[in-house]
């Protein structure tokens, strides 16, 4: 069976109101041709369809529309899941017009049987068959439901995630080996989530720190830390990822991998490239082999970052600009500088003549590295919860007291980190002797 793996498209995102629609539609498109280029049985897409909960009706309406360019051709099984940014109930909704069409999506785990998220992939032939756990993304909630009460303290650190994941992976695998009805097929499943021992951008990530992309490194179900390879047993023959916007495997394994999102999601990823995953089964006389090819994915618009030195930005974008000057694909740049160049490259770049396709969308300031707390944007409903007084005073204190880029500038690292230091220590106190005091109430109350 020919089964392609794709994740992240977040329909109906844009980058510095760029608007993006063009190129999502133009992917989408080049799938279909894919799909019916490549004689493709099945498609799986593991999660964060759209960008938001409440998606535009354009992105909707390209949702649904690319799903019907799939009637008619070979691709008789399609698998959705839902992702963090994704409406569960949303993608549910037209389950019942979907599953006349063999679309099977699965937008959340609550109130569901495992055995309702076991889906066969019909081949051409009934050996061909393949089956598939359907695992969406399980929030924070969820999560602590399978776990049987157990939490996070008496798992120990960074166990939580790994302990609960592997418990709900080995009973999507015992319904899935159930549904083979005693033959030897193939079994697949699907996850959204942040798996640890990645390769690459994330790969010995260690802190808590935002990507450009909005992924939240080490934040993946609020803070309960990455999931490892061990927690998706080996009966799964492959298990298809979403949440990680570029390719990756897990722990160096074919078995366990992310396809990434295909599409740029930030300027941090936007020097890599994008693919979708073709996933090939019963090949040679290896059953249970999965061959994984990755498929690139052309560009239909360009984001660019140039950093550097203020004259070496300058030369970059007018080297761009001749090499660039027959190429009409659109380029949105992003300048990512020192704070004291911003005045001569605004008034360099001020003199440049760009051509209609090439145009400055973000002008971003390269910031000191300091002790300075994450933003509670950083954080999502997932995690707020799981935030400690302490981070939350420090985020209060600094946003009202902290020093100006200029300031910044002109300080060394360490004169920052003891400026911030010194002022949370300051008020640190009072607000959680004011904390102790409200939680002591509320204890009182509810005994």
């Amino acid at each position: 069976m020919k089964i392609i793996h794709t994740a992240d498209w977040h329909l109906g995102n844009s980058i510095h109101s760029v608007d993006r629609t063009i190129e999502q539609r133009s992917f989408l498109n080049w799938l279909t041709q894919v799909i019916k280029d490549q004689d493709i049985d099945a498609l799986v897409v593991a999660g964060d369809i759209f960008d938001t909960y409440s998606p535009s009706i354009a992105a909707q309406r390209m949702y649904y529309s690319f799903l019907a360019s799939l009637v008619g051709t070979n691709c008789r099984n399609v698998i959705i899941v839902g992702g963090n940014h994704d409406s569960g109930k949303l993608l549910e909704a037209p389950q019942e017009l979907l599953s006349a069409v063999n679309v099977h999506v699965v937008g959340r785990i609550e109130n569901k049987n495992i055995e309702d998220m076991i889906f066969t992939l019909k081949g051409n032939d009934a050996g061909d068959d393949v089956i598939c756990a359907a695992v969406p993304f399980i929030n924070d909630l969820e999560l602590r439901r399978f776990s049987d009460g157990a939490d996070i303290e008496s798992l120990g650190e960074g166990k939580f995630s790994d302990t609960v994941y592997s418990k709900i992976y080995n009973a999507f695998l015992e319904k899935a080996i159930e549904a083979c009805n005693g033959k030897d097929t193939t079994i697949i499943a699907t996850g959204h989530l942040y798996a640890a021992g990645l390769e690459g951008r994330y790969e010995g990530a260690e802190k808590e720190e935002k990507a450009d992309d909005g992924v939240a490194v080490l934040d993946v179900v609020g803070n309960l830390g990455k999931v490892h390879i061990d927690s998706f047993p080996e009966g799964f023959d492959y298990v298809a990822l979403g949440h990680i916007h570029y390719k990756t495997k897990v722990a160096k394994s074919n078995r366990v991998m992310y396809s990434g999102s295909p599409f740029v999601m930030g300027y941090d990823d936007s020097n890599i490239k994008h693919y979708i995953i073709r996933l090939d089964t019963n090949d040679g006389d290896d059953k249970h082999k999965v061959v994984v090819t990755p498929i690139e994915v052309p560009e239909w618009i360009r984001f660019k970052r140039i950093e550097g030195s203020r004259d070496e930005i300058v030369n970059k974008v007018n080297t761009l600009i001749t090499s660039e000057e027959e190429n009409e694909l659109p380029i949105y740049l992003e300048l990512y500088y020192s704070p004291e160049d911003g005045s001569y490259l605004q008034e360099k770049m001020d003199g440049i003549a760009f051509p209609d396709h090439i145009r400055i969308v973000s002008w971003k300031i390269r910031k000191k590295e300091g002790v300075s707390a994450p933003s509670f944007g950083d954080y999502d409903i997932h995690s707020i919860q799981n935030i400690e007084p302490e981070d939350v005073v420090k985020q209060l204190v600094l946003s009202k007291c902290s020093l100006s880029e200029e300031q910044k500038a002109e300080m060394s690292d360490e004169e920052i980190s003891k400026y911030e230091e010194e002022t949370v220590n300051k008020y640190l106190p009072y607000f959680m002797k004011a904390f102790d005091l409200v939680s002591k109430e509320e204890n009182d109350e509810d005994n």
